[in-house]
Protein backbone atom coordinates (compact mmCIF):
# COMPACT_ATOMS: atom_id res chain seq x y z
CA UNK A 1 0.00 0.00 0.00
CA UNK A 2 1.62 3.19 -0.78
CA UNK A 3 1.54 6.51 1.13
CA UNK A 4 -0.95 8.27 -0.54
CA UNK A 5 -3.33 5.56 0.42
CA UNK A 6 -2.53 5.11 3.80
CA UNK A 7 -2.71 9.52 3.97
CA UNK A 8 -6.38 9.32 2.90
CA UNK A 9 -7.65 6.12 5.15
CA UNK A 10 -6.17 8.34 8.17
CA UNK A 11 -7.67 11.30 7.07
CA UNK A 12 -11.57 10.07 5.77
CA UNK A 13 -12.58 9.18 9.44
CA UNK A 14 -10.92 12.46 10.56
CA UNK A 15 -12.71 14.70 8.01
CA UNK A 16 -15.79 12.63 8.51
CA UNK A 17 -15.68 13.36 12.17
CA UNK A 18 -15.39 16.92 11.45
CA UNK A 19 -18.64 17.32 9.36
CA UNK A 20 -20.58 15.21 11.57
CA UNK A 21 -19.63 17.60 15.02
CA UNK A 22 -20.26 20.82 12.64
CA UNK A 23 -23.93 18.83 11.25
CA UNK A 24 -24.87 18.01 15.12
CA UNK A 25 -23.82 21.32 16.07
CA UNK A 26 -26.09 23.00 13.02
CA UNK A 27 -28.69 20.33 14.18
CA UNK A 28 -28.23 21.47 18.09
CA UNK A 29 -29.24 25.14 17.14
CA UNK A 30 -31.96 24.16 14.67
CA UNK A 31 -33.95 21.91 18.14
CA UNK A 32 -33.21 25.05 20.04
CA UNK A 33 -35.10 27.61 17.49
CA UNK A 34 -37.78 24.85 16.95
CA UNK A 35 -38.49 24.89 20.86
CA UNK A 36 -38.60 28.34 20.78
CA UNK A 37 -41.08 28.93 17.81
CA UNK A 38 -43.50 26.49 20.02
CA UNK A 39 -44.44 29.68 22.46
CA UNK A 40 -44.79 32.32 19.26
CA UNK A 41 -47.96 33.55 17.45
CA UNK A 42 -45.89 33.21 13.93
CA UNK A 43 -45.25 30.12 12.20
CA UNK A 44 -43.13 31.26 9.51
CA UNK A 45 -40.23 29.36 8.94
CA UNK A 46 -41.41 26.16 11.23
CA UNK A 47 -41.90 23.18 8.14
CA UNK A 48 -38.57 24.44 6.85
CA UNK A 49 -37.14 23.53 10.52
CA UNK A 50 -39.60 20.57 10.77
CA UNK A 51 -38.25 19.46 7.89
CA UNK A 52 -34.41 20.13 7.92
CA UNK A 53 -33.59 19.00 11.51
CA UNK A 54 -34.32 15.10 11.44
CA UNK A 55 -32.56 15.06 8.09
CA UNK A 56 -29.72 17.01 9.66
CA UNK A 57 -29.79 14.74 12.98
CA UNK A 58 -29.51 11.44 10.96
CA UNK A 59 -26.79 12.69 8.79
CA UNK A 60 -24.53 14.08 11.82
CA UNK A 61 -25.10 10.67 13.46
CA UNK A 62 -23.98 8.76 10.07
CA UNK A 63 -20.92 11.14 9.65
CA UNK A 64 -20.07 10.27 13.59
CA UNK A 65 -20.71 6.85 13.80
CA UNK A 66 -18.13 6.20 10.20
CA UNK A 67 -15.90 9.00 11.52
CA UNK A 68 -15.64 7.53 15.07
CA UNK A 69 -12.19 6.17 14.69
CA UNK A 70 -10.79 9.74 13.63
CA UNK A 71 -11.68 11.35 17.05
CA UNK A 72 -8.66 10.83 18.20
CA UNK A 73 -6.35 13.74 19.00
CA UNK A 74 -6.60 16.88 20.69
CA UNK A 75 -5.79 18.60 17.26
CA UNK A 76 -8.73 16.65 15.73
CA UNK A 77 -11.31 17.67 18.48
CA UNK A 78 -9.88 21.28 18.36
CA UNK A 79 -10.39 21.40 14.64
CA UNK A 80 -13.59 19.73 14.83
CA UNK A 81 -15.08 22.55 17.10
CA UNK A 82 -13.79 25.14 15.64
CA UNK A 83 -15.73 24.27 12.26
CA UNK A 84 -18.59 23.28 14.50
CA UNK A 85 -18.78 26.93 15.89
CA UNK A 86 -17.97 27.91 12.56
CA UNK A 87 -21.15 26.65 10.44
CA UNK A 88 -23.35 28.01 13.34
CA UNK A 89 -23.22 31.58 11.20
CA UNK A 90 -24.04 30.21 7.74
CA UNK A 91 -27.04 27.79 9.43
CA UNK A 92 -28.49 31.38 11.55
CA UNK A 93 -28.51 32.96 7.94
CA UNK A 94 -30.72 30.06 6.83
CA UNK A 95 -33.05 29.86 9.76
CA UNK A 96 -33.18 33.73 9.18
CA UNK A 97 -34.08 33.43 5.50
CA UNK A 98 -36.50 30.89 6.25
CA UNK A 99 -38.23 33.05 8.85
CA UNK A 100 -38.08 35.99 6.58
CA UNK A 101 -38.01 40.09 7.45
CA UNK A 102 -39.50 40.85 11.15
CA UNK A 103 -39.98 43.84 12.82
CA UNK A 104 -40.48 44.50 16.53
CA UNK A 105 -41.38 47.80 18.58
CA UNK A 106 -38.07 48.88 19.55
CA UNK A 107 -39.08 52.30 21.15
CA UNK A 108 -42.26 54.17 22.21
CA UNK A 109 -43.72 56.81 24.67
CA UNK A 110 -46.85 56.14 26.31
CA UNK A 111 -48.96 58.35 29.35
CA UNK A 112 -48.98 56.51 32.69
CA UNK A 113 -53.16 56.95 32.60
CA UNK A 114 -55.20 56.87 29.60
CA UNK A 115 -55.60 60.22 27.80
CA UNK A 116 -59.01 62.04 28.31
CA UNK A 117 -58.53 63.84 24.71
CA UNK A 118 -59.21 62.32 21.50
CA UNK A 119 -56.22 62.51 18.69
CA UNK A 120 -57.36 64.14 15.43
CA UNK A 121 -53.95 63.64 13.48
CA UNK A 122 -49.98 63.50 12.96
CA UNK A 123 -47.42 65.47 11.18
CA UNK A 124 -43.67 64.75 10.20
CA UNK A 125 -41.34 67.36 11.59
CA UNK A 126 -39.04 68.67 8.74
CA UNK A 127 -35.74 67.05 10.29
CA UNK A 128 -36.39 64.18 12.95
CA UNK A 129 -39.71 63.28 14.96
CA UNK A 130 -43.29 63.34 14.69
CA UNK A 131 -46.32 66.15 15.48
CA UNK A 132 -49.59 64.42 17.18
CA UNK A 133 -52.22 66.86 17.46
CA UNK A 134 -55.20 65.94 20.44
CA UNK A 135 -57.56 68.14 20.78
CA UNK A 136 -55.74 69.32 24.07
CA UNK A 137 -53.07 70.17 22.32
CA UNK A 138 -50.16 69.15 19.50
CA UNK A 139 -47.51 67.04 21.30
CA UNK A 140 -44.06 67.04 19.80
CA UNK A 141 -41.79 63.70 19.67
CA UNK A 142 -38.01 63.30 18.53
CA UNK A 143 -36.34 60.84 16.61
CA UNK A 144 -36.30 58.36 18.99
CA UNK A 145 -40.06 58.34 20.56
CA UNK A 146 -39.26 60.62 23.48
CA UNK A 147 -41.66 63.85 24.33
CA UNK A 148 -40.18 66.89 23.04
CA UNK A 149 -42.52 69.17 24.57
CA UNK A 150 -45.53 70.67 22.24
CA UNK A 151 -48.12 73.37 22.62
CA UNK A 152 -51.30 73.34 24.74
CA UNK A 153 -54.80 74.40 23.00
CA UNK A 154 -55.88 77.89 24.40
CA UNK A 155 -58.39 77.93 27.24
CA UNK A 156 -61.42 77.80 26.21
CA UNK A 157 -61.15 75.98 22.64
CA UNK A 158 -59.99 72.91 21.46
CA UNK A 159 -58.28 71.72 18.55
CA UNK A 160 -60.66 70.21 15.73
CA UNK A 161 -58.98 69.77 12.50
CA UNK A 162 -55.05 70.28 11.30
CA UNK A 163 -54.10 71.08 7.66
CA UNK A 164 -53.28 67.41 5.26
CA UNK A 165 -50.00 69.13 4.24
CA UNK A 166 -47.43 70.90 5.51
CA UNK A 167 -45.44 73.71 3.43
CA UNK A 168 -42.70 75.17 3.71
CA UNK A 169 -42.53 73.76 7.43
CA UNK A 170 -45.45 75.35 8.33
CA UNK A 171 -48.53 73.85 9.17
CA UNK A 172 -52.73 75.09 9.94
CA UNK A 173 -54.27 74.14 13.10
CA UNK A 174 -58.51 75.06 13.18
CA UNK A 175 -59.38 74.95 17.09
CA UNK A 176 -63.78 75.28 18.27
CA UNK A 177 -65.33 77.32 20.83
CA UNK A 178 -68.73 77.55 21.86
CA UNK A 179 -70.49 78.89 20.49
CA UNK A 180 -69.30 78.36 16.68
CA UNK A 181 -67.88 75.27 15.29
CA UNK A 182 -64.16 73.93 14.16
CA UNK A 183 -62.34 76.70 12.22
CA UNK A 184 -63.29 79.65 14.86
CA UNK A 185 -59.92 79.60 15.52
CA UNK A 186 -57.07 79.17 12.93
CA UNK A 187 -53.36 79.34 13.79
CA UNK A 188 -50.03 78.94 11.96
CA UNK A 189 -47.21 76.37 13.03
CA UNK A 190 -43.78 76.90 12.53
CA UNK A 191 -43.26 73.01 12.99
CA UNK A 192 -39.24 73.28 12.44
CA UNK A 193 -39.02 76.24 15.33
CA UNK A 194 -41.90 74.96 17.10
CA UNK A 195 -43.83 78.28 17.40
CA UNK A 196 -47.31 80.03 16.66
CA UNK A 197 -46.66 82.31 13.61
CA UNK A 198 -50.01 84.26 14.14
CA UNK A 199 -53.80 83.17 15.54
CA UNK A 200 -56.96 84.64 13.77
CA UNK A 201 -60.61 84.33 15.81
CA UNK A 202 -63.21 83.64 12.58
CA UNK A 203 -66.56 84.04 12.34
CA UNK A 204 -67.12 80.21 11.42
CA UNK A 205 -69.97 78.22 11.37
CA UNK A 206 -70.94 74.51 12.59
CA UNK A 207 -70.37 72.56 9.14
CA UNK A 208 -73.87 71.12 7.78
CA UNK A 209 -72.72 67.31 8.24
CA UNK A 210 -69.94 67.62 10.86
CA UNK A 211 -67.30 66.68 8.30
CA UNK A 212 -66.23 69.94 7.06
CA UNK A 213 -62.18 70.48 6.35
CA UNK A 214 -62.04 73.68 8.17
CA UNK A 215 -58.71 74.32 6.83
CA UNK A 216 -55.95 73.68 3.78
CA UNK A 217 -51.98 74.76 3.11
CA UNK A 218 -51.72 75.29 -0.70
CA UNK A 219 -48.08 76.53 -1.32
CA UNK A 220 -47.73 79.52 0.61
CA UNK A 221 -51.07 80.34 1.37
CA UNK A 222 -53.63 79.20 4.32
CA UNK A 223 -57.13 78.63 3.46
CA UNK A 224 -59.91 78.86 5.72
CA UNK A 225 -63.57 78.06 5.77
CA UNK A 226 -65.22 81.21 7.26
CA UNK A 227 -68.97 81.73 7.78
CA UNK A 228 -69.98 82.91 4.58
CA UNK A 229 -66.73 82.89 2.52
CA UNK A 230 -63.18 81.27 1.92
CA UNK A 231 -60.17 83.15 2.97
CA UNK A 232 -56.99 83.03 1.43
CA UNK A 233 -54.31 84.02 4.41
CA UNK A 234 -50.22 84.42 3.67
CA UNK A 235 -48.79 81.46 5.30
CA UNK A 236 -46.34 83.11 7.20
CA UNK A 237 -47.98 86.21 8.48
CA UNK A 238 -51.76 85.51 8.24
CA UNK A 239 -52.79 88.58 6.00
CA UNK A 240 -56.07 88.37 4.12
CA UNK A 241 -55.18 87.55 0.19
CA UNK A 242 -58.20 87.23 -0.89
CA UNK A 243 -62.02 86.08 -0.19
CA UNK A 244 -64.27 83.97 -2.12
CA UNK A 245 -68.02 84.55 -0.93
CA UNK A 246 -70.03 81.08 -0.55
CA UNK A 247 -73.60 82.00 -1.73
CA UNK A 248 -76.19 81.90 1.28
CA UNK A 249 -77.37 78.59 2.22
CA UNK A 250 -74.25 76.91 0.80
CA UNK A 251 -71.83 74.66 2.38
CA UNK A 252 -68.08 74.20 1.87
CA UNK A 253 -68.04 70.32 2.04
CA UNK A 254 -64.87 69.19 0.23
CA UNK A 255 -61.50 70.77 0.28
CA UNK A 256 -57.97 70.25 -0.74
CA UNK A 257 -55.48 71.67 -3.04
CA UNK A 258 -52.22 71.17 -4.93
CA UNK A 259 -49.63 73.09 -6.67
CA UNK A 260 -50.93 76.43 -6.74
CA UNK A 261 -54.66 75.44 -6.95
CA UNK A 262 -57.26 75.61 -4.49
CA UNK A 263 -60.23 73.07 -4.58
CA UNK A 264 -63.45 72.99 -2.90
CA UNK A 265 -66.71 71.63 -3.42
CA UNK A 266 -69.78 73.54 -2.45
CA UNK A 267 -72.69 72.01 -1.75
CA UNK A 268 -76.43 73.98 -1.48
CA UNK A 269 -79.22 71.58 0.50
CA UNK A 270 -81.37 74.85 0.46
CA UNK A 271 -82.04 74.21 -3.02
CA UNK A 272 -83.82 70.74 -2.51
CA UNK A 273 -81.74 69.20 -5.81
CA UNK A 274 -78.83 68.26 -4.29
CA UNK A 275 -77.10 69.95 -6.71
CA UNK A 276 -72.89 70.73 -5.56
CA UNK A 277 -70.10 72.93 -7.67
CA UNK A 278 -66.96 72.02 -7.67
CA UNK A 279 -64.22 75.24 -7.87
CA UNK A 280 -60.97 75.67 -9.06
CA UNK A 281 -59.36 78.94 -7.81
CA UNK A 282 -55.62 80.47 -8.11
CA UNK A 283 -54.05 79.89 -4.59
CA UNK A 284 -52.42 83.49 -4.33
CA UNK A 285 -54.78 85.28 -5.81
CA UNK A 286 -58.35 83.56 -5.52
CA UNK A 287 -59.44 84.29 -8.36
CA UNK A 288 -61.46 81.53 -10.35
CA UNK A 289 -60.21 79.02 -13.05
CA UNK A 290 -63.20 77.12 -13.67
CA UNK A 291 -66.43 75.24 -12.13
CA UNK A 292 -68.32 72.30 -12.58
CA UNK A 293 -71.94 71.39 -11.50
CA UNK A 294 -72.39 68.36 -9.79
CA UNK A 295 -75.46 66.34 -9.37
CA UNK A 296 -74.61 64.24 -6.61
CA UNK A 297 -77.08 62.47 -3.82
CA UNK A 298 -77.05 63.30 -0.53
CA UNK A 299 -74.21 61.62 1.38
CA UNK A 300 -70.23 61.80 1.52
CA UNK A 301 -68.52 64.63 -0.38
CA UNK A 302 -64.42 64.22 0.36
CA UNK A 303 -61.44 65.04 -1.73
CA UNK A 304 -59.49 62.09 -2.33
CA UNK A 305 -56.85 63.87 -4.72
CA UNK A 306 -56.23 66.91 -5.84
CA UNK A 307 -53.44 66.44 -8.28
CA UNK A 308 -55.32 64.45 -10.29
CA UNK A 309 -58.52 65.09 -8.80
CA UNK A 310 -60.44 62.60 -7.74
CA UNK A 311 -63.45 63.47 -5.36
CA UNK A 312 -65.69 60.76 -3.38
CA UNK A 313 -69.11 61.55 -4.06
CA UNK A 314 -72.05 59.28 -2.96
CA UNK A 315 -72.28 56.35 -4.85
CA UNK A 316 -68.96 57.22 -6.89
CA UNK A 317 -65.55 58.22 -6.73
CA UNK A 318 -65.38 60.86 -9.79
CA UNK A 319 -62.34 61.64 -12.14
CA UNK A 320 -62.04 65.34 -13.50
CA UNK A 321 -59.30 66.40 -15.59
CA UNK A 322 -56.99 70.34 -15.34
CA UNK A 323 -59.77 72.24 -16.15
CA UNK A 324 -62.62 70.54 -14.36
CA UNK A 325 -63.60 68.25 -16.89
CA UNK A 326 -65.13 64.69 -16.15
CA UNK A 327 -63.15 62.08 -17.89
CA UNK A 328 -64.46 58.90 -15.91
CA UNK A 329 -65.82 57.45 -12.27
CA UNK A 330 -65.44 54.27 -10.40
CA UNK A 331 -68.40 53.32 -8.17
CA UNK A 332 -67.78 52.68 -4.70
CA UNK A 333 -70.05 49.36 -4.82
CA UNK A 334 -68.73 47.54 -8.21
CA UNK A 335 -69.55 44.27 -9.99
CA UNK A 336 -66.34 42.99 -8.56
CA UNK A 337 -65.79 44.85 -5.11
CA UNK A 338 -66.73 47.34 -2.56
CA UNK A 339 -64.51 50.58 -2.24
CA UNK A 340 -64.10 51.24 1.57
CA UNK A 341 -63.89 54.19 3.15
CA UNK A 342 -61.42 53.15 5.84
CA UNK A 343 -58.66 53.32 6.12
CA UNK A 344 -57.76 56.35 3.33
CA UNK A 345 -56.89 55.67 0.32
CA UNK A 346 -53.36 56.81 -0.92
CA UNK A 347 -52.56 58.14 -4.49
CA UNK A 348 -49.37 56.68 -6.18
CA UNK A 349 -48.48 58.68 -9.21
CA UNK A 350 -51.57 58.27 -11.83
CA UNK A 351 -53.09 55.52 -9.18
CA UNK A 352 -55.76 55.54 -6.87
CA UNK A 353 -54.73 53.04 -4.28
CA UNK A 354 -57.48 51.95 -1.68
CA UNK A 355 -58.61 48.76 0.37
CA UNK A 356 -61.58 47.03 -1.17
CA UNK A 357 -64.33 44.06 -0.18
CA UNK A 358 -65.40 41.04 -2.29
CA UNK A 359 -64.97 37.47 -3.27
CA UNK A 360 -61.40 38.69 -3.01
CA UNK A 361 -60.68 41.51 -0.53
CA UNK A 362 -57.78 43.19 -0.23
CA UNK A 363 -56.49 46.46 -1.89
CA UNK A 364 -56.75 47.54 -5.74
CA UNK A 365 -55.13 50.40 -7.56
CA UNK A 366 -57.11 52.46 -10.22
CA UNK A 367 -56.45 54.88 -12.81
CA UNK A 368 -56.66 58.37 -12.06
CA UNK A 369 -56.94 59.39 -15.59
CA UNK A 370 -59.80 57.21 -16.71
CA UNK A 371 -61.35 55.07 -13.74
CA UNK A 372 -60.16 51.57 -15.06
CA UNK A 373 -58.85 48.78 -12.76
CA UNK A 374 -55.02 48.82 -12.90
CA UNK A 375 -54.24 46.12 -10.32
CA UNK A 376 -55.18 44.36 -7.24
CA UNK A 377 -53.87 42.69 -4.33
CA UNK A 378 -55.41 40.15 -1.87
CA UNK A 379 -52.82 39.94 0.88
CA UNK A 380 -53.81 36.63 1.64
CA UNK A 381 -57.13 37.78 2.20
CA UNK A 382 -55.96 39.82 5.47
CA UNK A 383 -57.94 42.81 6.56
CA UNK A 384 -56.13 45.90 5.75
CA UNK A 385 -55.03 48.21 8.19
CA UNK A 386 -53.53 51.08 6.59
CA UNK A 387 -51.64 52.38 4.02
CA UNK A 388 -48.55 54.55 2.98
CA UNK A 389 -46.09 55.42 0.68
CA UNK A 390 -43.05 53.04 0.13
CA UNK A 391 -40.03 53.73 1.02
CA UNK A 392 -38.66 52.85 -2.14
CA UNK A 393 -39.92 55.68 -5.17
CA UNK A 394 -43.01 54.96 -6.28
CA UNK A 395 -43.68 52.29 -3.59
CA UNK A 396 -47.02 51.04 -1.86
CA UNK A 397 -46.70 49.98 1.90
CA UNK A 398 -49.83 47.89 3.56
CA UNK A 399 -50.23 47.32 7.03
CA UNK A 400 -52.71 44.14 7.41
CA UNK A 401 -53.66 41.68 10.00
CA UNK A 402 -55.34 38.44 10.93
CA UNK A 403 -56.34 36.40 13.74
CA UNK A 404 -52.41 35.21 14.26
CA UNK A 405 -50.07 37.94 13.02
CA UNK A 406 -50.08 41.30 11.78
CA UNK A 407 -47.67 42.10 8.48
CA UNK A 408 -45.86 44.81 6.69
CA UNK A 409 -46.39 44.39 2.88
CA UNK A 410 -44.13 46.21 0.03
CA UNK A 411 -45.66 46.74 -2.92
CA UNK A 412 -44.80 47.55 -6.13
CA UNK A 413 -47.31 50.62 -7.17
CA UNK A 414 -47.18 49.99 -10.70
CA UNK A 415 -48.04 46.22 -10.77
CA UNK A 416 -49.14 45.51 -6.72
CA UNK A 417 -47.05 43.17 -7.05
CA UNK A 418 -44.71 42.53 -3.80
CA UNK A 419 -41.28 43.31 -3.74
CA UNK A 420 -40.18 40.74 -1.11
CA UNK A 421 -41.98 38.43 1.45
CA UNK A 422 -43.95 40.88 3.74
CA UNK A 423 -42.77 41.55 7.10
CA UNK A 424 -43.94 39.61 10.48
CA UNK A 425 -44.60 42.80 13.09
CA UNK A 426 -43.88 41.23 16.69
CA UNK A 427 -45.45 42.53 19.37
CA UNK A 428 -46.21 45.58 17.52
CA UNK A 429 -49.07 47.60 19.52
CA UNK A 430 -51.49 49.24 16.79
CA UNK A 431 -54.89 50.63 16.84
CA UNK A 432 -57.78 50.56 14.70
CA UNK A 433 -56.42 54.08 12.98
CA UNK A 434 -52.89 55.28 12.69
CA UNK A 435 -50.41 57.29 10.39
CA UNK A 436 -47.46 55.47 8.93
CA UNK A 437 -44.26 57.06 8.39
CA UNK A 438 -41.14 55.38 6.98
CA UNK A 439 -38.55 56.80 8.70
CA UNK A 440 -34.56 56.19 9.94
CA UNK A 441 -32.63 53.78 7.67
CA UNK A 442 -34.32 50.75 8.78
CA UNK A 443 -37.28 51.06 10.47
CA UNK A 444 -40.86 52.47 10.56
CA UNK A 445 -42.71 54.89 12.75
CA UNK A 446 -46.60 54.16 13.50
CA UNK A 447 -48.63 57.04 15.19
CA UNK A 448 -51.82 55.73 16.87
CA UNK A 449 -54.73 58.16 16.51
CA UNK A 450 -57.12 55.76 18.52
CA UNK A 451 -59.46 57.38 20.44
CA UNK A 452 -59.50 54.90 23.31
CA UNK A 453 -55.75 56.40 24.54
CA UNK A 454 -54.94 53.32 25.57
CA UNK A 455 -52.00 51.95 23.27
CA UNK A 456 -48.53 53.89 22.66
CA UNK A 457 -49.05 57.39 20.99
CA UNK A 458 -45.37 56.54 19.17
CA UNK A 459 -44.24 53.48 17.94
CA UNK A 460 -40.91 53.21 16.02
CA UNK A 461 -40.00 49.52 14.53
CA UNK A 462 -36.97 48.21 14.07
CA UNK A 463 -36.03 45.38 12.14
CA UNK A 464 -35.58 42.06 13.86
CA UNK A 465 -31.57 40.82 13.35
CA UNK A 466 -31.08 38.48 16.56
CA UNK A 467 -33.60 35.59 17.98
Amino acid sequence: MNNSTLQGARWLPRALFISGTAVAAVTALYLFLLSQLVSVDWTRGRGWLLLLTPALGVLAYVLLARGRGGSRGAAVRCVAAVVALAALWPAWQGYAWMRGPQAYAWTWWQRENPESARPIGAWQLPGAGLVRARTDGLHLYNGEGRSAGGRAAPEGTAFCALSRTVAHDVGLVAAARTPGGCGTRVSAVDLKQDEELWAKDLPAAPPADGDTPAVAVVDDTAVVVSDGALLGLDLRSGEERWRAPAPADCRVRALDGAADRVLYVEDCPGTGTGTARLTSLDARTGIPAWQTPLRVPRGELRMLSARPIALRAGDAVRLFDDAGRERGAIPVAGPKEDLLAEPGPLVSGDLLVLPVKGKVPGISAYSLLDGRRAWHAGLDGATVLGLAQGRAPGGVDVVTSTAARTHLWHLDGTTGRPKAEPTILRDVPLGRRFEIYPTGVEGYTFVNLDPAGELPSYVALKRVIGW
